[in-house]
């Protein structure tokens, strides 16, 4: 039997809004291992902010050694305190991180039934594999289809015994709430396409402190 590894696709939230005090921006050059993440993060910003102040990076997961950012600051020499997107939940509030995944599945299914297409079934092991995909993400400071920790989402499947003929991933950071990452995995195109795509027949829901991770097969 033909396996295909499907559409892999990844969306920064880049909508949320700094304090509405006068900003200024600081320069800042990327060293080492720097990520736009682990930036923000010794800076005390959102990463959403740090995007914003720098317009002139088309993709915020590849930035390199010598590279100059601006760090968004206030007008008198001090940091704003943005506004972070309210996660809506803890890290330990795990009857609300799985109401947010169920919200997620119940909207993909709203979405598929509009295109005439059959509802996915929630699979627990798809469900678990997601969640520890978020949690990996969130705990290493990454935003990528390949985690460090257990390779391609392929790989993961693999290793979580899970079986598929299709399969495909989308990942999200920092939407408030389900309709919102919703809203925009709906409105960007490989996103789309695995939420509506006929192939698939299962999927996997998680979100963990603002990473929103979903997985698709069929089998």
């Amino acid at each position: 039997m033909r396996f295909k590894k499907s559409v892999l696709t990844g969306l920064l939230a880049v909508g949320t809004i700094v304090g509405a005090t006068a900003v200024s921006a600081a320069p800042y050059q990327v060293s080492g291992n720097d990520t736009m993440w682990t930036i923000s993060q010794k800076h005390g910003i959102s990463l959403t902010s740090l995007i914003k102040a720098n317009p002139q990076i088309s993709n915020p997961n590849i930035i390199w050694p010598g590279l100059v950012l601006n760090i968004p600051g206030t007008t008198n020499g001090g940091y704003t305190t943005p506004t972070k997107p309210s996660t809506g939940t803890t890290a330990s509030d795990s009857a609300a991180v799985s109401d947010y995944a169920n919200q997620v599945a119940a909207i993909v299914n709203q979405e598929r039934a509009k295109a005439g297409l059959k509802p996915l079934t929630s699979d627990s092991s798809l469900n678990r594999m997601a969640l520890d995909k978020a949690k990996d993400m969130y705990n290493n400071h990454y935003f990528d289809h390949t985690s460090p920790t257990y390779g391609s989402p392929f790989d993961m499947m693999k290793s979580y015994g899970i079986r598929y003929t299709y399969a495909g991933e989308n990942i999200a950071m920092g939407q408030r709430n389900p309709q919102e990452v919703m809203n925009a995995w709906m409105n960007s195109a490989g996103h789309r396409q695995n939420i509506l795509s006929p192939n698939y027949t299962k999927i996997g829901v998680a979100y963990y402190n603002g990473e929103w991770v979903q997985e698709f097969i069929a089998n």
